[in-house]
């Protein structure tokens, strides 16, 4: 039997063409198909392909622009801001029942999208005749402000540039008007404030504590660790002897077999037991001089294993027996004046484990933590009982948490981000749950920008770990301060590093002191403004300035050596 004819080559690829052919004639109808369709016998027509195939036909594909920001834009920014902030303090001091609407402030609208395009597309197109520095707030469960083109009043305190306003939610609020009405009344006042590498050396937080102990009174530099990565701007510590630093963030010793890092996620030993081991702690000679005033150092330790003398100025003031608990030593003779000598302390023996030295000041204390290199998720690993303890201890009416620069240049996608967004929050579910009475507030990353052949762009996730920060304090209920919206949004870094001065750095992700000190003097502005709107709901007189409280008139309570 002979076998059937095969088919033809042509005839083999008859269906191929007919397939290309319909496919080609469905996709020029759904080019051709107007948006709102065809109208055929009544009825409406409309022909739709799979969003993945849009870019196959388009001829003129629209990539996501970042703006390109100038200097002067960056000056304009900073002016509008200024003029805005002026108008506010002017007002205030005017104590005026009310006040007509200003066109020339904007008032904060509608949230922005969530989504890192959408975010781009809506950012303020600046150049210098017309700046617009105010973009919305960044969720509608904040209380951001009245309606558009509604009055502001000094009670409502809306006067000020929507992109400054701290985000405070409803269950916050009583937080931090307990935190108001301390300062209010001349009280202590403890704010402790974690960050990365962008508060390094006291930057930003020097600032915002200089003006609170100008308004409020207070002096004192804040709690220090031992043996400090870099010099701070709010004292000068000098080391002699074996001293080394251990941190939780950062590169980590490998010697480290614990997790008891402590209130500040570092300590300082001293490996040897021969040679007199010393820190100098005195002022800086650049510092305010509240900074440089305090009444005496505590010496926060660990448990105690060896005999050792402390000395302070060479005379011996306490000892340090075997088996003594950690705690806190007070070291008589320890205070300080504006232009004093500096204070010696010395350890004849190997000392314990140090925590952290605290310059005790009185009034309002700000105590800056920075952990260079840390995203800001290793508060849960740290060994609980110590960590606790030392921030019960503090008792900090403010916690200030601000991360998210460490992350960025290592997230992948929106994912990791969502994913980060996650682990924060669960740092800050332990401070609710460890200090459920302190205010907190979370700062999230600056603008940073990375080389892209020859342009600086901002790093492709910086948007989605901003978010995912913001929504992670919003979904826990503590406030939020956006300083990458503050400073102008993504792209403008470049200007700010271009600026004359610069304003940040040539890495483009690190403010300059001069930089530094304007975030600083911004977020000092966004508390202010809170404070007066908590300050005419009439729950206290309207101040009539802004007056320093003598710091005397706080009393000091002395804790008991090695209170534990």
């Amino acid at each position: 039997m002979s076998a059937p004819d095969s088919p033809s080559r042509e005839a083999r690829w008859r269906p191929v063409l007919a397939l290309f052919a319909v496919g080609g004639a469905s996709a020029l109808l759904a080019w051709a198909c107007p948006d709102e369709g065809w109208t055929i016998a009544g009825h409406t027509v409309r022909i739709e392909t799979p969003s993945a195939w849009d870019g196959l036909w388009a001829s003129d594909p629209q990539p996501t622009i970042i703006p390109q920001w100038k200097p002067d834009d960056v000056e304009a920014l900073l002016e509008r801001y200024e003029e805005q902030l002026s108008a506010i303090e002017a007002q205030d001091t005017a104590h005026r029942p009310s006040m007509e609407a200003d066109s020339s402030i904007v008032v904060p609208s509608s949230p922005p999208p969530d989504s890192a395009v959408a975010a781009r597309q809506e950012e303020p197109q600046m150049d210098a005749a017309h700046p617009d520095p105010d973009p919305s707030p960044s969720s509608t469960a904040v209380s951001a402000g009245p309606e558009p083109n509604a009055a502001a009043t000094p009670e409502t305190g809306d006067w000020i540039p929507g992109s400054l306003r701290i985000g405070i939610p409803p269950e916050e609020e009583p937080a931090f008007h307990d935190l108001f009405a301390k300062l209010d009344r001349g009280e202590s006042v403890h704010v402790l404030h974690y960050g990365d590498s962008q508060i390094e050396g006291d930057r930003i937080s020097g600032t915002i504590r200089q003006r609170w102990q100008e308004r409020w009174g207070g002096h004192g530099p804040g709690i220090q660790p031992p043996v400090p990565l870099v010099q701070s701007f709010s004292l000068r510590q000098a080391l002699r002897g074996p001293w080394k630093r251990h941190t939780r963030f950062g590169r980590r010793d490998s010697t480290d077999l614990d997790e008891n890092y402590g209130l500040l996620a570092s300590y300082a030993t001293a490996d040897s037991s021969s040679t007199p081991s010393c820190i100098d702690v005195g002022p800086e000679r650049r510092s305010p001089g509240s900074f440089a005033r305090w009444d005496r150092i505590d010496l926060w330790h660990d448990t105690v294993y060896t005999l050792c003398e402390v000395l302070v100025d060479g005379l011996p003031v306490d000892t340090l027996q075997p088996g003594t608990l950690p705690g806190v030593l007070t070291l008589p003779s320890s205070g300080m004046e504006p232009g004093g000598t500096p204070v010696q302390l010395c350890f004849s023996g190997r000392p314990p484990r140090l925590f952290a030295l605290h310059p005790v000041g009185q009034g309002t204390q700000w105590h800056s933590v920075a952990m260079r290199g840390s995203s800001g998720t290793l508060f849960r690993k740290l060994a609980r009982i110590p960590f606790s303890t030392q921030l019960k201890r503090l008792e900090p009416d403010l916690i200030v948490l601000q991360f998210g620069g460490n992350t960025v240049p290592y997230t992948r996608d929106s994912l990791s981000a969502v994913r980060y967004g996650g682990w924060f929050k669960r740092q800050i579910a332990l401070f609710q749950a460890l200090a459920p009475e302190t205010a907190i507030l979370v700062i999230g990353p600056s603008d940073m920008a990375e080389k892209t052949g020859t342009q600086w762009t901002p790093f492709p996730q910086l948007d989605a770990v901003r978010t995912a920060i913001r929504d992670a304090s919003l979904d826990a209920g503590v406030a939020h301060w956006d300083l990458l919206v503050a400073m102008g949004g993504l792209g403008s870094m470049p200007a700010w590093v271009a600026s004359e001065p610069p304003l940040a750095g040539p890495d483009h992700v690190h403010f300059t002191p001069r930089g530094a000190r304007q975030v600083g003097e911004w977020l000092d502005r966004a508390f202010w403004a809170e404070f007066r709107r908590w300050e005419n709901g009439g729950r206290t007189p309207a101040m009539k300035g802004i007056e320093r409280r003598p710091s005397s008139s706080v009393p000091l309570q002395l804790p008991a050596p090695n209170d534990d």
